[in-house]
C-alpha cells in the first residue's frame, strides 16, 4: 500500500496525463470559488464535474508502477470526496468533504504536476482549529471553509509548479 501522503518527489508523467489531471483540478478550482462564494448548488455541479473528468483520466497514460498505484489509491480517495459534495446539499457537509478532497488533489498536483503554478493556502480556524489545507490560483487568500463570514482568513504555505 504506497503512502502518498509522504511522497514528496514529482514522478515523470507524459503531458497528456498531467492535461487530463488539469481537468479535474478546473473543475476542483470551480468547486473552491462556489465554497468561496457560499454557493451549495454550484459546489454540487463542480463536484459532479470532477467525478465525469476522473473517470476520464487515462490510467493506462501511467506507465511506472509507482505512478500507477499512487494514481490509483488518489483516484479513489477524490472520487469518495467529490461524491459525497455532488451528493450533499448542505454547504457545511460539503466543506467537510473538501478537506479530504483538498489534501488528495494536494498530493496528484505535487506528485504529477499540471503544468501550472498552484499555491497551497491554510487556514488555521477550519475544522474546529485544526486548520485545513486548500489549492488556489492567486496567492490572495479566499477561503472556502468560511465564505463570506471569514474571506480572507489563511495563508500561503506553499507554491506547486
Amino acid at each position: 500500500e504506497a503512502n502518498h501522503s509522504q511522497m514528496k518527489e514529482r514522478i515523470e508523467v507524459s503531458n497528456k496525463f498531467q492535461n487530463q489531471l488539469k481537468q479535474v483540478f478546473d473543475d476542483y478550482i470551480l468547486l473552491k470559488d462556489a465554497l468561496v462564494n457560499d454557493n451549495s448548488n454550484d459546489a454540487q455541479t463542480a463536484a459532479k464535474s470532477i467525478g465525469k473528468n476522473l473517470a476520464k483520466v487515462d490510467m493506462k497514460l501511467l506507465k511506472e508502477e509507482k505512478a500507477h498505484n499512487h494514481w490509483m489509491t488518489i483516484q479513489k480517495e477524490l472520487k469518495t470526496s467529490s461524491s459525497a459534495i455532488e451528493n450533499s446539499p448542505e454547504i457545511t457537509t460539503q466543506r467537510g468533504h473538501f478537506k479530504h478532497l483538498s489534501a488528495h488533489m494536494t498530493s496528484s498536483v505535487k506528485l504529477f504536476g499540471i503544468n501550472q503554478k498552484v499555491y497551497s493556502e491554510f487556514c488555521p480556524m477550519a475544522d474546529n482549529n485544526k486548520g485545513a489545507y486548500w489549492l488556489s490560483l492567486e496567492k490572495e487568500i479566499r477561503n472556502p471553509y468560511y465564505g463570506e463570514a471569514m474571506l480572507t482568513c489563511g495563508e500561503v504555505k506553499a507554491t506547486i509548479e
